[in-house]
C-alpha cells in the first residue's frame, strides 16, 4: 500500500465561484481572499481609513494646536506617514523572495522597483537623515527649496507634479479593482490580476484619496478654511501610507499560501487513516 505523500502546493485553488453582486457576495469574497472572517475584512476595508480620516478631522475641531501638532511639518501624520511606508518598504522583501522562488522573476523585479519607489518615499520625508542629524542644508538647495531642507519634494514646480501623481496613484487603486473585481475574485496568488492590481478591498482607501487629491488641486479654498484644509492633505497621504502597507500585507499573506503543504490522499486509505495522517502533520 503506497503512503500519502505530503507536497507544497505551488498554486493553491481558487475560491469559491462569484454567487452575485450583493454587498454580503463581495464582502464574503474579500473574506475568503484574505483568509480573515467578514468582520476583520471591513475592519481593514472600512474602518481603517475611516478612523484615518476622522481622528485627522476631529483633530481640526480641537484647535488649531492639536491640529498642527497632528497635521503640521514633523507632526504625527507625517511620522505615521514614514512609519507605514517604511513597514511597507520591509513587506517589499520576503514578497520579492516568494515570487523569485515561485518562478515569477519578472514580477519579483516589479517588486524590487516598488521597494525602490517607497526606500524614495521614505529618504524623502525625513530629508535623507537632516531632520534626524540636522546637517546645515546646502546654499543651492535653500534658494530653490520651499522648505530649505535637503529633499526633492519641496523643490518649487516638482511639488505640484507629486501632487498629479497621487491622483495617478488614487485613479489606479479605484478604477483597475473594478475592471478587474470578478477576476480578482477567483485569482490565484499568481496571477498577474492578483498581483499587479490592488485587492478591492482596498479600494476605499484610494477612492478617498483619489477625491481628496482633484479638489485639492482644482479647487482653491477661502481664505477662512485655507490652513484647515490644505493642511488636511497631511491625513489623506497617511491614508495613502496605509494602503501601501496593506496591499503588501495583502501580498504577504496571499503568496505566504503557496508555502503552505496540502495532503495528496492515497485513495486505498480509509478515512481514519487519513484523519490520522493530517493529525501527525498538524502536530509537527
Amino acid at each position: 500500500m503506497k503512503q500519502s505523500s505530503l507536497k507544497a502546493a505551488p498554486r493553491p485553488a481558487a475560491g469559491p465561484e462569484f454567487s452575485g453582486w450583493s454587498v454580503k457576495s463581495i464582502l464574503a469574497a474579500g473574506a475568503r481572499a484574505w483568509n480573515f472572517s467578514s468582520r476583520q475584512t471591513m475592519f481593514i476595508s472600512l474602518i481603517v481609513p475611516a478612523l484615518v480620516m476622522l481622528f485627522g478631522a476631529a483633530t481640526a475641531l480641537m484647535g488649531k494646536e492639536v491640529y498642527k501638532w497632528f497635521t503640521g511639518e514633523d507632526g504625527a501624520a507625517e511620522n505615521l506617514q514614514v512609519l507605514f511606508f517604511a513597514l511597507a518598504f520591509v513587506l517589499c522583501f520576503p514578497v520579492i523572495a516568494r515570487l523569485w522562488k515561485a518562478g515569477a522573476k519578472l514580477f519579483a523585479a516589479m517588486y524590487l522597483v516598488l521597494s525602490l519607489g517607497l526606500f524614495f518615499i521614505v529618504g524623502e520625508e525625513v530629508s535623507w537623515g537632516q531632520r534626524i542629524f540636522g546637517w546645515e542644508t546646502s546654499e543651492e538647495m535653500k534658494a530653490i527649496n520651499k522648505q530649505e531642507e535637503t529633499n526633492i519634494h519641496n523643490i518649487e514646480g516638482i511639488g505640484d507634479k507629486i501632487k498629479w501623481l497621487h491622483v495617478v496613484m488614487g485613479a489606479y487603486g479605484t478604477i483597475l479593482p473594478l475592471v478587474f473585481l470578478r477576476a480578482q475574485i477567483s485569482a490565484r496568488p499568481l496571477d498577474a490580476v492578483s498581483l499587479l492590481v490592488p485587492h478591492f478591498t482596498l479600494l476605499p482607501y484610494f477612492f478617498s484619496t483619489l477625491l481628496w487629491r482633484l479638489q485639492a488641486n482644482l479647487w482653491k479654498p477661502p481664505k477662512s478654511l485655507y490652513f484647515v484644509i490644505t493642511e488636511y492633505s497631511e491625513v489623506m497621504e497617511l491614508v495613502l501610507a496605509v494602503a501601501f502597507f496593506v496591499f503588501l500585507l495583502f501580498q504577504f499573506r496571499n503568496l505566504k499560501s503557496l508555502e503552505k503543504p496540502v495532503i495528496v490522499e492515497d485513495p486505498v486509505l480509509n478515512s481514519t487513516q487519513r484523519m490520522n495522517l493530517a493529525a501527525n502533520h498538524r502536530a509537527r
